[in-house]
């Protein structure tokens, strides 16, 4: 048995209230109910019926055990090297709900790379804290190409794919 799918992800951050702020009003996360929401809050995303798929606890608050979020401020030792997460991703189910983070990523300056890696397409972005995330869609199964499976990464090109895939969302047209 293998991994099936990112179950969540615990992220600190310097201000909960306004990371919860942007999880929801960017990613469509839905906040669960919290007893001190400035210092912890668990949400779910949108479509998913996982407990919580992601949890934003505040910056030195108790919880941490060592290294650079310990739990008085302390700075870390020598021989404690400063961890940190590169990324997480999270899939959504279509382009164009690809397409629409996009676009609010890049109204809030928080866009980076846009990529087409063949079989599935990615954007990039940051939140408050400057943590990186990104979001993508799988290209299905039957919609593969032969010259999908091999090609390099490249830059997402939006006209292309939304050329080719727009079949898929009819309802769009």
């Amino acid at each position: 048995m293998g991994i099936r799918r990112l179950n969540h992800a615990v992220l600190y951050v310097s201000d909960v209230e306004r990371s919860t702020a942007f999880y929801q009003q960017v990613l469509g996360f839905r906040p669960k109910p919290a007893a001190n929401p400035s210092r912890a809050v668990f949400a779910q995303a949108a479509d998913s019926d996982n407990d919580h798929d992601l949890a934003l606890f505040s910056k030195n608050a108790g919880q941490q055990r060592a290294g650079v979020f310990s739990p008085q401020g302390e700075t870390p030792a020598a021989n404690e090297p400063p961890a940190g997460l590169y990324h997480l991703a999270w899939e959504v189910d279509s382009l164009l709900a690809l397409k629409r983070i996009r676009d609010q990523l890049a109204q809030l300056g928080r866009l980076g790379l846009e990529e087409d890696h063949g079989t599935i397409r990615s954007v990039y972005g940051h939140d408050p804290d400057g943590l990186l995330f990104e979001v993508t869609w799988v290209v299905p199964a039957d919609e593969l190409q032969p010259a999908d499976r091999q090609q390099p990464t490249r830059v997402l090109d939006w006209a292309q794919d939304l050329a080719r895939f727009g079949h898929l969302y009819p309802s769009a047209a």
